[in-house]
């Protein structure tokens, strides 16, 4: 193995180390940390790291999901709601991102999840924002796994940005269930906007034989890390996570909407970090 392969694949470890561990400890994906180490360190293409980060999220997120219903329990009935509609979404997304332009997308995101963090940040402890159940909760449940799913897809991340929120602020849901519905749900949403990127040819597979298994015992330790904390401290962690990745996605795209011609933004299809 040459000196640029050792390298490529001690920042590969490195990887999944860093966005399983948060996977596991904040009930995400890890694609939001992923996404820029592989295009910023591993150099690939925009589009492969969001299709790689997927492959990876599935095996990270259903290692963390089995910690969590052995440490904490899962919700099945509220993963039972969410996920046929976060699949849709997924593959709606997964396939949408290859025409839609990336930065603008990218720009509301960051700006949504950050407000979302700061939201949780500063009025954690307050009551949900809707108190439905029967047949609105069913409605709500599967709205927010459609949305979901369809950030998932396009941005190659888990969703656990709309998921754990949307859980904890309009259904009010436990901070600790919350994370614990999201992960099931992310693995399924992960697997279908997976297989969609690599119908598109945008998966690097090696790269992914090389961070899926850093990611996954990570995943795990993050995920025994939050059984021991108070659900208040947890969500607090989220809305920090949340904050900083919001703040960067915004601010990144601002700066190359700014920077960049329009036709070229344009050209620059799902280009997200």
């Amino acid at each position: 193995m040459s000196v640029d392969a050792d390298n490529r694949a001690f920042a590969s470890g490195a990887t999944g180390l860093t966005g399983g561990f948060f996977s596991g400890l904040t009930g995400v994906g890890g694609g939001a940390i992923m996404i820029p180490l592989m295009t910023g360190v591993l150099k690939m293409r925009q589009h492969t790291a969001h299709g790689t980060s997927l492959v990876v999220i599935i095996f990270a997120a259903g290692a963390s999901a089995i910690t969590y219903q052995f440490s904490e329990g899962v919700r099945w009935p509220l993963v039972g709601v969410l996920l046929p509609a976060s699949l849709a979404g997924a593959y709606l997304g997964a396939t949408g991102v290859q025409f839609i332009p990336g930065m603008r997308l990218r720009q509301l995101f960051g700006a949504f999840i950050l407000l979302v963090g700061l939201r949780l940040l500063l009025f954690g402890e307050g009551q949900p924002l809707a108190s439905v159940d029967g047949l609105a909760e069913l409605a709500v449940g599967a709205a927010v796994g459609l949305v979901g799913g369809l950030i998932s897809g396009a941005l190659g991340v888990g969703g656990a940005a709309i998921y754990i929120p949307a859980l904890v602020l309009l259904l009010g849901v436990e901070q600790h269930e919350a994370q614990g519905v999201s992960l099931c749900v992310i693995v399924g949403a992960a697997a279908v906007g997976a297989f969609t990127h690599a119908r598109h040819g945008t998966l690097d597979g090696r790269a992914a034989s090389w961070i899926a298994p850093a990611a996954v015992p990570a995943g795990i330790a993050g995920s025994f890390l939050a059984a021991e904390l108070d659900a208040n401290v947890l969500q607090r962690i989220f809305a920090v996570v949340a904050i900083i990745v919001g703040t960067q996605l915004f601010a990144t795209a601002t700066r190359a909407l700014r920077a960049t011609p329009l036709p070229q933004v344009e050209a620059d299809v799902g280009a997200i970090a």
